[in-house]
């Protein structure tokens, strides 16, 4: 199909930040609404199904985020505040970038520069799905449960760089346990069994 020119089996994301041609005093301020998490509906359907399945009441609805003050260029609204390192702050665009193995670029995506990666990887990933492809390679600005659940649902493999565990030194860790998917629960090092709880709003089973 694509002659041996590309291949989309392995799609590389990275996005960067471009500069804005603004004056960055030049603002002003406003309220805006937070933007709704990647698969935030999605989720929730799913969290009150697995808190059914384990005999739980459906969670109360969630309160809406409260508007944050941004600041907007008058130059050009859609560019983005964005920090840049501890100290300087500039109006930017975020440019999210896809390429194959080989280096070409596949698809692109333009976003304000106050816009994070994992948030502008939807409409990044609805042009590199035609690709077909097998594995997403991304680094951890797109490390997100919701975004993993999404690439797996459609046969995708997420290929995300490697977080250390963190907690302190010589506690227990979530691999020192077992799971008993029979009964639904944990049994830790002592041999003592560790219950199903509860589900989280966030997507997470408690066990105790």
């Amino acid at each position: 199909m694509y002659d041996g020119l590309i291949d989309p089996s392995e799609i590389f994301v990275d996005g960067t930040h471009i500069k804005a041609a603004a004056n960055s005093h030049k603002y002003r301020k406003e309220m805006v609404d937070q933007q709704a998490r990647f698969m935030s509906e999605q989720l929730a359907v799913e969290i009150d199904l697995d808190r059914k399945k384990h005999e739980k009441k459906a969670l109360k609805p969630a309160k809406e985020s409260e508007a944050k003050e941004k600041k907007i260029s008058t130059t050009d609204p859609e560019y983005g505040w964005f920090h840049k390192g501890e100290t300087k702050e500039v109006f930017a665009y975020s440019a999210q970038v896809a390429c194959d193995k080989h280096g070409w670029a596949l698809a692109y995506t333009v976003e304000a520069g106050n816009v994070h990666d994992s948030q502008a990887f939807p409409a990044l990933f609805s042009k590199l799905e035609p690709f077909s492809p097998h594995y997403i390679i991304a680094d951890s600005g797109y490390k997100t449960q919701a975004i993993a659940h999404y690439l797996l649902e459609r046969n995708i493999i997420p290929v995300f760089p490697y977080t250390p565990p963190k907690g302190v030194k010589g506690n227990l860790r979530p691999s020192n346990f077992v799971y008993d998917a029979s009964y639904d629960h944990y049994v830790c090092p002592e041999n003592q069994v560790l219950s199903y709880l509860t589900t989280t709003r966030e997507g997470y089973r408690e066990y105790k």
